[in-house]
């Protein structure tokens, strides 16, 4: 089988790249480091078996494509398309139809990854690793089953152990209950036979002295019965335990009690080997789901259900972070300038308490305009109503200075005036006359003129008075007038000032402010209140910010905190119910953190239960396999049979076991109430019991009987403490006559005539017949053990010597003839070799070997294991020569270019003298530069000079 094209369209750092005209001999592949070398083994090594999802594959940028054309040894064309992780899907051109991946190569995947992908893993890991497996591969065919027959061997010698120990000895194990029965019944049967004639004396001797204590005696008796019965209860407790628990493990199976029939499972085992390894990882990685969750299937579904929710959170847990984070920022903000604000409210008037005393207040443009109409219209009117006032002050203090400009009109005053004068003068002057008469006479002629004069200049003014008087009371009038209409005007004023001053009240209301504030202050607290709204709204804002961000964390955190109690009724620790049920700014921090930490939980267990689901898929993969398999025997429903064949083999191999264990535990139980006494003893104690003819089933009945009258062994220990009381004390009463009875009695036991001789022989013919089984049982085990290693070691004899003859061969053309000769170990399987040297000496282990021997031996080994395989497969080196000197590589190519014959060989290299040399040993080799995921037809002496520019 060759491959003759290769077509990769999507696998890693390939994209749409072609190796064509690929045909027999060698081809050479070189690139420098992690130009794909590795990518391109990879896609070799899996062609006929497919990309499985847990191989370290390098990701597709879509899905993974590649095509390959083959060419078998008969001339069948056949062409392989890998899709993704799907089995490949294979056509044979001849035949026109598609064949199974089986027939591909004819080989398991394991088998041609370790011989035909060589590379330096593995070769180290042949020369490190203990691995029967894989040394039965190196080896050869005829091993694969040859690896299984210490396991088998082992398991028989434990199952024998299990009967007889490990060498038959009677004393132990399962032999000891019967032999100790025989020895005993041996020892009783020789006493009774040498003691016979004093027995007859004793007895009568012991007659006599029961006749004396018989009512103490028979209550003594009683009371040891029921001791010894308790102590048989307690001895077999445990045992009697077990017997139930296997009762109800047997009525689970569906065997009848006379089915017998022989399974040869060991063909199907082969089939399962490989399944069993992928249910033990899926038991591991759902085991490790569950220890992380809850056994509980339920909690994979709701995983499932919700893995959209969690992978959408846990990839939010940073954004969410963050959010919470500047939320608290705005918090912080939001309160520092609650207690700005508040502060600067208190500060300007006490009787504000809340923000509300401040947001009632109307006070856009409009109210401001007609505040300051107000306030202006309030002034102007106090400014009228003090001029109004001091216009009536004036008006009044005018009037009254006119009031005292107004002169009396009546003349009597005026002759009173002129009467008074007169007279004085004339008094003077009479006075005078009598003094001087011209003086006399002249003083009177005087005072009468000059009072004439007077009172004629006063009449002559006084119409100018009234004139004037007349104009005084007309500006009077006028007074009173203007009085009368600034008196008008002033009510006016003041109904229009209180209506003001009421509406400046009003202000001071809804201002809170005291009455003591004047016009100027109210509307200096507007203006208060107007900055404080501005500043109030920017609050507001800030808190609409806050409470945004706040109702769209908290919605969010709703969201999780739903996903995540979903989980809540399930036993996780990680995933209790959030102590406060509400979430409110105080505490959103704390429980954002708590719930992102449980979506980080819930994430990992997505991970795990997806990692047990792909565990899952695998194992379906691998049970389809079987049933491609198993459908080369034309039976659609081969899988189904073969594994109710196993299981009904397994299950009737552990029947048939729990059913000896269970006949184990019957002898033994019987064999503790076999005893003469212990018979009597149970049938005294249980007539009631199912009887049958069977006198042992009948023992077991009422031993069963007597073990259903106790709960638990607390309540068995318990009555066995009373009665051990009881019994004490009836020894304590009759202690002198019990001792004498007690010896007489013994003596007669032992002496113990027909009936003892009897009842020993019995118990004697009993246990050997109940010791042969098991060991019949004991020697079939110990003598298949022992014909399956004969044949083992007879096979490894016969065959060892020409195990590694070709490998030697190899081995001797690599090293230039230093070594001579490769030869297995003494066990086979241990997974190393011994090496003889050009000089007969020998090296007992690789390990005492340099690593490029040592690279070179296991190669040499694998080399010699592919030419005998068939069909002859394509070979891959990956710089598996990198350890080598020059004059070793160029001997492993010559071996090469031998096996190029047979096979075609790929060789992937960064060395430009191993292209050198294989130049040199051969010239039907292709030659192909790799560079950056992208191939380019080449010669040897090109591909060199680029390996060496690197």
């Amino acid at each position: 089988m060759k491959i003759t094209q290769l077509d990769i369209r999507d696998f890693g750092i390939f994209q749409g790249e072609k190796l064509e005209g690929l045909g027999n001999g060698i081809i050479v592949v070189g690139g420098a480091n992690r130009s794909g070398k590795t990518s391109l083994m990879q896609i070799l090594r899996n062609i006929p078996f497919g990309f499985s999802k847990d191989s370290k594959l390098p990701p597709p940028k879509f899905q993974y494509d590649v095509r390959c054309d083959l060419s078998s040894d008969e001339g069948d064309e056949v062409n392989v398309l890998l899709k993704g992780f799907s089995n490949p899907e294979v056509v044979y051109r001849n035949a026109q139809v598609k064949g199974s991946n089986k027939g591909l190569y004819d080989i398991d995947k394991g088998t041609y990854k370790e011989l035909f992908t060589i590379s330096l893993d593995e070769l180290n890991k042949s020369s490190d690793k203990e691995d029967s497996n894989l040394q039965s591969m190196l080896l050869g065919a005829g091993f694969k089953h040859i690896v299984k027959i210490p396991g088998v061997a082992k398991e028989l010698r434990q199952k024998a152990n299990v009967i007889g120990g490990t060498r038959g000895n009677p004393a132990t194990k399962m032999f000891k209950p019967f032999e100790e029965n025989i020895k005993k019944g041996l020892e009783g049967r020789k006493r009774s036979t040498l003691l016979l004639t004093s027995y007859m004396q004793k007895k009568n001797n012991l007659s006599c002295l029961e006749d004396n204590i018989i009512l103490k005696e028979k209550q003594l008796l009683e009371s040891d019965n029921n001791l010894i019965k308790l102590e048989l209860l307690k001895h077999n407790y445990e045992l009697n335990e077990k017997k139930k628990n296997l009762i109800i493990e047997l009525q689970t199976y569906f065997f009848r009690p006379d089915y017998v029939k022989e399974y040869n499972i060991e063909g199907a085992e082969n089939l399962k080997i490989q399944y069993i390894k992928e249910l033990e990882k899926y038991n591991n990685d759902n085991y490790e789901f569950q220890r992380e969750t809850s056994k509980n299937e339920l909690i994979k579904v709701i995983l499932m259900e919700n893995k959209r929710s969690i992978i959408n959170y846990y990839n939010r847990i940073s954004g969410i972070k963050e959010i919470s984070k500047n939320l608290i920022c705005v918090k912080t903000e939001y309160y520092k300038k609650t207690g700005m604000i508040m502060n600067k409210i208190k500060k300007a008037n006490d009787n504000w308490t809340n923000f509300d005393d401040v947001t009632e207040v109307s006070c856009d443009e409009m109210q401001q305009h007609i505040l300051n109409q107000n306030i202006e219209k309030y002034k102007k009117i106090k400014v009228d109503k003090i001029n109004l006032d001091k216009k009536i002050e004036d008006l009044k203090m005018h009037r009254d200075v006119l009031d005292k400009q107004i002169a009396p009109r009546d003349s009597t005053t005026y002759m009173k005036k002129y009467l008074y004068i007169t007279m004085l003068f004339m008094i003077i002057g009479v006075v005078l006359f009598f003094i001087d008469k011209m003086l006399g006479c002249s003083i009177i002629t005087i005072g009468a003129l000059g009072t004439a004069l007077y009172l004629f200049i006063n009449y002559s003014n006084r119409k100018l008075i009234v004139v004037r008087n007349t104009e005084i009371k007309t500006q009077l009038d006028n007074i009173i007038i203007n009085s009368k209409n600034n008196s008008q005007e002033i009510k006016k004023i003041d109904a229009n000032l209180k209506e003001l001053n009421n509406i400046m009240d009003e202000y001071r209301d809804i201002l809170k402010l005291d009455e003591q504030v004047s016009v100027d202050g109210i509307k200096e607290y507007f203006k208060t209140v107007v900055y404080l709204k501005d500043e109030i709204f920017e609050y507001y804002l800030l808190k609409k910010k806050l409470m945004d961000q706040f109702d769209d964390l908290c919605e969010t955190l709703n969201n999780i905190d739903n996903v995540v109690n979903k989980f809540a009724f399930f036993n996780t620790k990680s995933l209790e119910r959030i102590s406060s049920p509400k979430i409110c700014l105080d505490n959103i921090e704390s429980i954002c953190s708590d719930l992102l930490l449980k979506i980080e939980t819930l994430h990992k267990n997505l991970i795990l239960l997806e990692k047990a689901d792909m565990s899952f898929s695998k194992l379906k993969t691998l049970e389809k396999e079987i049933l491609d398999f198993l459908c080369e025997k034309d039976t659609e429903n081969i899988i189904s049979d073969i594994e109710k064949y196993i299981n009904h083999g397994e299950k009737y191999k552990k029947y048939r076991k729990q059913q000896d264990e269970f006949k184990i535990i019957q002898e033994k139980l019987l064999q503790s109430v076999k005893g003469h006494r212990i018979k009597d003893i149970l049938h005294n104690e249980r007539h009631d019991a199912l009887q049958t003819d069977n006198e042992n089933q009948n023992l077991l009945n009422i031993l069963q009987e007597l073990y259903n009258q106790y709960i638990s062994i607390d309540e068995l220990n318990y009555d066995y403490k009373v009665s051990s009381n009881e019994n004490k004390e009836l020894i304590r009463e009759l202690d002198i006559l019990k001792n004498e009875k007690q010896t007489l009695k013994d003596e007669v036991a032992v002496l113990n005539s027909d009936e003892m001789l009897l009842q020993y022989e019995k118990d004697i013919i009993e246990a050997r017949s109940n010791l042969r089984p098991l060991a019949e049982k004991y020697a079939v085990y110990n003598t298949a053990a022992l014909f399956l290693e004969k044949i083992r070691e007879r096979f490894l004899e016969n065959t060892k010597d020409k195990l590694l003859k070709g490998a030697s061969n190899i081995l001797s053309e690599i090293t230039s003839g230093e070594y001579k000769d490769i030869m297995p170990q003494n066990d086979l399987m241990q997974g190393d070799f011994k090496t003889k040297l050009s000089d007969e000496s020998i090296n007992e282990s690789s390990k005492e070997l340099s690593r490029g021997t040592k690279e070179q031996l296991f190669l040499a080994v694998r080399i010699s294991r592919i030419k005998e395989i068939k069909p002859r497969l394509p070979v891959i080196f990956d710089d598996s020569f990198v350890n080598f000197d020059i004059a070793h590589t160029k001997n492993t190519v010559k071996a090469l270019v031998e096996l190029s014959k047979t096979n075609q060989i790929f060789v992937l290299t960064c060395h430009a003298t191993l292209v050198e040399v294989v130049m040199a040993k051969s010239s039907n080799v292709l030659y192909f530069k790799l560079e950056k995921g992208k191939f380019t037809k080449s010669s040897g002496e090109n591909l060199k000079e680029y390996l060496k520019e690197l």
